[in-house]
């Protein structure tokens, strides 16, 4: 899907320690290098690409849902800007015992929920457990399969205890969100998406409390006065509904905005629009995320011959492709791992030229003829189908565009399907699509298994997300196997995954399981009323979306303190 979701997903384990150690005090402190002294009061109004589908983290999988979520989740470990993970939630780093099995956790002994009650181990392993649930009906793919047990030694720890080492734990399972047991515990896994907790959070943890949501419109929030990290700055906040790029790019500009997390999917030009703009501070960075032509690999689809996978990727041109729909903010890809992960080697990708003469070839290996009328025939059945994409996102329908023409020399009819996202993904998941032009977020651990993993397939696994119905015992060993090496350092361990992923790279390259396009060059704008807004390296500010780092909304301040 659309995701980052990256609240359970982020890894460095040999800085763990000393990462701790920066983790900045969520309000009352004067921002590093800012200078200033932080005002409360004000609103901050904030542009959401698309409405939520779901305000229930256990029910939400969508880039829109968790953005929404953000300021009402506690996490037990989060990112910091660096993207170091460090304890939000958690009193201090996991004690981990020799045999890396059992990984021992402490939680703050003053934190509460918004009404009041305290946050405890019972928290922790509620949510532990329901996000576990093989029956709850998600959106979002959990992976607690490497868990034997999770226990309550007392009221602020809770023991994990592994089947068996597990390299990506800290950053697939422990920086997750907290929730409420005595709400969401109550209800059964299978039950979860249709409570009217799902769309009015009664009791949450994290900055801000919900106060209403008005569908297609709005979703508004109050200041949480029993956030364990203090009084966070702005009174209230409110996150805007604008589905087109353009109109939210121009919302920036107008200072109807004073947070845009999307600027990139306005293209080129909406970036350059933000950059000229004295009202704004912006920062680009390289994201964690693809955008990708999803096919379905499945037999009986158009594209479930990998002779008309390798046709369709020797067809294009995919830097040609990448330049007219991105601009420069777009970095072409041939693999799942980004420029930005410590696992990418390039040298591990499958690049494919452009040669329509072997695409033509390859296409009549497959059994595929091309007719008079230029479309290609095989056993009766043309070679047409529609070519979803994200409406509201011009990027995406320029290349869906470009693919559509580039093909046709080949044989095959793609026309393009522009799609509201509120169904865009429904034929996707459920696998009666044909193709599609989609996002996928990533974290720093590039750990396949949910996403590419045989027993991950949607529909068959509900909690997968698996959409391309692709199978592959060779595949699954070797995720299999970068998941459970697991050494005494992290440079031991990446040293010794690295190998595994790049064999990984190889087959999702050779069997084009799905045709990478480009990580976007994502770039995020702030009123320049706003304060408390920190970048990381690389000028990334990676850390504050999607749920991924909480607390940073209890920081941020209006200077003008309106």
């Amino acid at each position: 899907m659309d995701l980052s979701i990256g609240k359970s997903r982020w890894l460095r384990v040999s800085t763990l320690l000393a990462a701790a150690a920066v983790l900045a005090s969520a309000c009352g402190t004067t921002p590093s290098g800012t200078g200033e002294t932080p005002k409360n009061g004000g609103t901050l109004t904030w542009a959401l690409d698309a409405d939520a589908q779901s305000l229930n983290p256990f029910v939400a999988g969508d880039v829109p849902s968790f953005r929404a979520l953000s300021p009402m989740l506690v996490n037990l470990y989060q990112p910091d800007k660096n993207l170091n993970v460090v304890p939000d939630l958690a009193d201090g780093m996991p004690q981990i015992s020799s045999d890396h099995l059992i990984w021992t956790v402490k939680i703050r002994k003053n934190a509460k929920w918004s009404d009041g009650s305290p946050i405890t181990a019972d928290d922790v392993v509620a949510t532990v457990k329901l996000q576990a649930d093989p029956n709850l009906d998600t959106d979002l793919g959990y992976d607690w399969g490497k868990l034997d047990k999770v226990e309550k030694v007392d009221t602020t720890t809770v023991k994990f205890t592994l089947k068996e080492p597990f390299a990506p734990f800290l950053a697939n399972n422990l920086a997750t969100y907290v929730a409420p047991a005595a709400v969401y515990g109550k209800v059964d896994a299978a039950k979860q998406r249709d409570q009217p907790f799902s769309s009015a959070p009664t009791v949450t943890g994290g900055p801000y409390k919900f106060d209403k949501w008005t569908p297609g419109q709005e979703i508004d929030y109050v200041a949480n006065p029993n956030y364990f990290g203090g009084r966070p700055h702005f009174d209230k906040i409110v996150a805007k509904v604008i589905t087109d790029a353009t109109a939210s790019t121009n919302a920036s500009i107008n200072g109807d905005v004073q947070w845009n997390p999307a600027i990139a999917d306005a293209g080129a030009g909406g970036v350059q629009k933000v950059t000229a703009a004295s009202n704004l501070i912006n920062h680009s960075y390289a994201d964690l995320g693809y955008i990708d032509v999803r096919m379905n690999d499945r037999p009986g689809h158009p594209f479930g011959d990998v002779l008309v996978r390798r046709a369709f990727a020797t067809a294009l041109d995919k830097n040609s492709i990448v330049q007219a729909a991105k601009g420069g903010t777009g970095v072409p890809l041939w693999g799942d791992i980004v420029p930005a992960s410590w696992a990418y080697d390039e040298s591990s990708a499958v690049k494919y030229t452009q040669d329509v003469s072997k695409a033509k070839q390859l296409m009549q290996q497959a059994g595929w003829t091309i007719g008079s009328d230029g479309i290609a025939t095989k056993g009766g059945k043309k070679f047409v189908a529609k070519l979803r994409v994200r409406a509201g996102k011009p990027d995406r329908l320029k290349a869906a565009e470009i693919i559509s023409d580039q093909v046709k020399a080949i044989g095959m009819q793609l026309t393009p399907d522009p799609v509201d996202f509120k169904v865009f993904y429904k034929p996707v998941m459920d696998g009666t699509y044909d193709v599609a032009i989609a996002g996928f977020g990533l974290t720093l651990d590039p750990d396949d298994f949910t996403i590419m993993h045989s027993s991950q397939l949607q529909p068959e696994h509900k909690q997968g997300q698996n959409w391309t119905g692709y199978s592959n015992p060779q595949l699954d060993s070797l995720i299999d196997q970068e998941r459970s090496t697991l050494k005494d350092t992290d440079a031991a361990t990446k040293a010794a995954r690295k190998p595994i992923f790049n064999q990984i790279q190889k087959i999702l390259g050779t069997d084009v399981v799905t045709y990478f396009l480009w990580a976007d060059k994502a770039t995020m704008t702030w009123s320049n009323n706003v304060g408390g807004v920190v970048a990381g390296n690389g000028d990334n500010v990676i850390y504050v979306d999607q749920a991924r780092n909480t607390e940073v909304f209890a920081q941020w301040y209006s200077k003008s303190g309106k």
